[in-house]
């Protein structure tokens, strides 16, 4: 199934349940063009995440790196760790996903493979994710099981769950096996500037409402202006405060979705300066005003 636009807190963690507590993982085809930005925006999951670029060609941003797949290829992104993926050319370029919670490569919380082969490699270096292609024979083979784990899903035959189950031990120890060839790219300073840029996100999140200044966004993380707009545009791709407007485009979505509140008032809502700039913001990011949006979404009655 299409994912819906993606639910995340103060520290843009995603929120979304991914399956049930009795089978904690999900599988959905994203079709880019049908998320309200047209991308899938920056967020984090404690789940572990493989993608299969099913159509056109795809743009992953996972921590500070940027990888660009096209169809037949895939990666495998680690738990824990901010993302996005944005088409490059075709606006429609669709991937499946597997979102799969880390408990279900343990078998049992405490167990000898939970604590040898799945709690090491969660926060290894080197490891936050893994470029998948078909023209490497074990990547062929992981891409492959991809494939059937999304029929498997999709179909629902009797037994499917431990099929899958079966599938995704395979997958995660043919990764795991090859992790020490994939260490040769790492960052030592990964891991303190994933806690900087969640922790401006968080603050962004936080205070979308409210007039914000660079000064107080760089405090925050102890680093000067400066540093703070070549480290968030060189991390997350867009200027700070171009994430800030997104920010406050995607809050509008929602209320523009589930209640009856005027543009005007949903733009100082979320806030925006002026009724004027917001509207230029959200057709220059959604291809429509925030009327038409309405209008194609919710069928509340319209408000001028």
């Amino acid at each position: 199934m299409q994912k819906k636009e993606i639910l995340i807190d103060e520290n843009h963690r995603e929120t979304t349940l991914h399956g049930s507590y009795e089978f904690p993982m999900a599988v959905y085809v994203d079709q880019l063009d049908k998320n309200a930005l047209g991308f899938v925006n920056w967020h984090w999951h404690d789940e572990i995440q493989f993608s299969l670029v099913t159509k056109g060609d795809m743009e992953f941003c996972v921590n500070q790196k940027t990888y660009v797949l096209k169809a037949g290829q895939g990666i495998f992104i680690n738990s824990g760790c901010l993302h996005r993926s944005k088409p490059v050319s075709t606006p429609d370029s669709t991937f499946i996903c597997l979102d799969v919670a880390v408990k279900m490569l343990s078998f049992f919380q405490g167990s000898a493979i939970e604590q040898k082969y799945v709690k090491p490699y969660l926060k290894l270096e080197g490891f936050s994710a893994v470029t998948l292609d078909d023209q490497v024979e074990w990547q062929k083979i992981i891409l492959t099981k991809i494939k059937e784990v999304y029929r498997l899903y999709t179909q629902k035959n009797y037994g499917y769950e431990l099929d899958i189950c079966i599938l995704l031990a395979a997958v995660w120890r043919q990764l795991i096996s090859k992790q020490d060839e994939l260490k040769a790219d790492t960052n030592a300073n990964e891991p303190i500037n994933q806690q900087r840029i969640k922790t401006i996100m968080s603050y962004i999140q936080t205070h979308y409402m409210e007039k914000m200044t660079l000064q107080e966004i760089a405090a925050i993380v102890h680093i000067s202006k400066g540093e703070c707009c070549r480290f968030f545009k060189r991390t997350v791709k867009c200027t700070v405060f171009d994430y800030i407007a997104n920010c406050r485009i995607n809050k509008s979505i929602e209320l523009l979705r589930t209640t009856d509140l005027t543009v005007s008032e949903i733009a100082g809502f979320v806030g925006f300066g002026s009724t004027s700039y917001y509207i230029e913001r959200f057709k220059r990011q959604v291809s429509c005003t925030p009327r038409e949006y309405r209008v194609q979404h919710v069928n509340l009655p319209i408000v001028q």
